[in-house]
């Protein structure tokens, strides 16, 4: 059986960390070499990766220069809230992807 990667490991624990309150919406998060040494983690790439993971969810957002800032709290697993907004977010993807799917085809015929 696989085991779980680092950069997964550490996104499940922000993510528990976020739900649990300790960085509310609109803070930053710590600085990448913070949670480098915090979790003890070799390179930054480690800790770019989980938090992209998170950034995918909706839950951080990058700023150049600036850090990395919570833009929402993970909801709790089956919450309607949440799944309504990943289904909001899955058609946006599927007409984006529609559109660029119909740009080709165009360009084939």
């Amino acid at each position: 059986m696989a085991s779980i990667p680092r950069y997964q490991e550490i996104a499940d624990d922000l993510r528990r960390r976020l739900a649990a309150g300790e960085w509310p919406v609109g803070t930053a998060l710590p600085g990448i070499s913070d949670l480098q040494d915090e979790y003890r983690v070799p390179g930054l790439n480690t800790i770019r990766q989980a938090q992209g993971v998170l950034v995918d969810e909706g839950l951080l957002s990058p700023v150049q220069g600036r850090g990395t800032f919570v833009t929402a709290l993970p909801g709790a697993p089956g919450d309607p809230a949440t799944l309504k907004q990943a289904l909001g977010d899955l058609r946006v993807a599927l007409a984006t992807t529609q559109t660029a799917l119909n740009r080709v085809m165009r360009h084939l015929d």
